[in-house]
């Protein structure tokens, strides 16, 4: 019985695949599995070639936004520079490429005389080169110290060292020791300063 079951189905299926929508359905499956087969094959490099261009230019457009700030920076330091190029010489004047020690002084004398004060010592503890060319790019500030001996009244004193603080050049005054001193039976104040000069010279 189960024999005869089983040549039955043979036979049926004989005769299924006799017809011609079963042989078109069988070519179709087939062809259509070949399709899908070769199109995963056909496509995947290019996927993998989408997916790296879309990442180039992901990469490129934050480079460009990037670059646009890189560019507003510079705009704005181009209308910073153009804005305060004028006082660039005060920036020298203030803090010169080389020691200037003898304007320094004069400066000094000069402040003295205006308030009536008399410049009794000036030492300085090293003398540099000002011959050497400074070259920005390898410039370090330096200081120079000197010490100033003044004698007057008290007023003066103070206005000397306020208007020495106060230049164009910069003058930083370290320390201020007064005394009293008597010259033909006249009393009068002494200041001993200690100055600061800075400048900028090579490493």
């Amino acid at each position: 019985m189960a024999k005869s079951r089983q040549e039955q189905l043979l036979i049926v299926l004989n005769e299924f695949y006799k017809r011609p929508v079963a042989r078109v359905s069988l070519e179709l499956f087939l062809s259509v599995l070949a399709v899908i087969f070769f199109a995963i094959f056909a496509i995947k490099p290019t996927l993998s070639t989408m997916v790296d261009l879309v990442k180039e230019i992901q990469d490129k457009q934050k480079l460009l936004s990037q670059m646009n700030d890189k560019i507003a920076s510079m705009s704005t330091a181009q209308q910073q520079y153009t804005q305060y190029s004028n006082q660039f010489p005060l920036l020298d004047e203030a803090l010169p490429k080389e020691p200037m020690l003898l304007n320094a002084l004069q400066i000094i004398e000069k402040v003295a005389s205006e308030n009536a004060l008399v410049v009794q010592d000036i030492s300085v503890s090293d003398l540099p080169s000002e011959t050497e060319e400074v070259n920005i790019g390898n410039a370090e500030r330096k200081t120079l110290t000197f010490n100033v001996t003044v004698a007057g009244d008290y007023l003066s004193l103070r206005q000397f060292v306020e208007t020495l603080m106060t230049s164009r050049r910069v003058f930083l005054i370290e320390q201020v020791v007064f005394g009293a001193s008597n010259s033909r039976d006249t009393q009068y104040l002494v200041a001993k300063l200690r100055i600061n000069l800075p400048y900028y010279a090579n490493k």
